[in-house]
């Protein structure tokens, strides 16, 4: 069986599948990598397979893509990457990622957004991505700048976190700023995110 995948120079997107469930957990409950990604919560494998069965609905009804991340040539899961709330006649969806823990600040997050940026503005014809980010989580914030994404503002106590609301950074990225090449796609950047 053919699996659809997007390729980069050191990791490809596929499918997230039910075997990923196991790392999937163990990455969203690690304090680092779960914590920054919005995992506020310990998750469970009920959990996760309840979470699963929503997120292939919600893949099935177009509403949200969700790729686990691999290093080429492994089907290893390192992370997972997705654009969800789809509004396919404005052309705008919202960015998400992890890299486990051993796959952080080495550039493949970095890269994983470069593949999927490619495909939402080449083949989905999306306008616009947006994400957002914790202010105190200046490696996300990196990554994001390094390809493209650009400050838009703060929003006010948009996270409930460790007994006090925390703010947000609103970040985004144009069609017209990713098809300009104005500046480096993912699989040019060689220094570590």
């Amino acid at each position: 069986m053919t699996r659809p995948m997007l390729a980069g120079p050191r990791l490809w997107l596929r499918p997230i599948e039910v075997e990923d469930l196991e790392a999937h957990v163990a990455a969203v409950n690690d304090p680092l990598v779960g914590e920054p990604a919005g995992y506020t919560v310990p998750l469970g494998r009920a959990g996760a397979e309840h979470w699963f069965e929503r997120t292939k609905e919600r893949i099935l009804t177009g509403e949200m893509l969700y790729f686990a991340v691999c290093e080429l040539g492994d089907d290893r899961f390192i992370g997972a990457i997705s654009l969800r709330g789809f509004e396919p006649v404005d052309g705008h969806a919202e960015l998400g990622i992890y890299m486990d823990r051993e796959h952080q600040g080495s550039g493949w997050g970095t890269e994983a957004q470069g593949v999927l940026l490619d495909h939402a503005f080449g083949e989905l014809r999306m306008q616009r991505i947006e994400l957002t980010v914790s202010p105190s989580n200046s490696r996300a914030i990196r990554s994001y700048e390094k390809v493209g994404f650009v400050r838009e503002g703060v929003l006010r106590h948009v996270y409930w976190h460790r007994g006090a609301w925390e703010d947000a950074v609103l970040m985004s990225i144009l069609h017209n700023e990713w098809m300009s090449g104005e500046r480096p796609r993912s699989w040019e950047i060689t220094e570590p995110a």
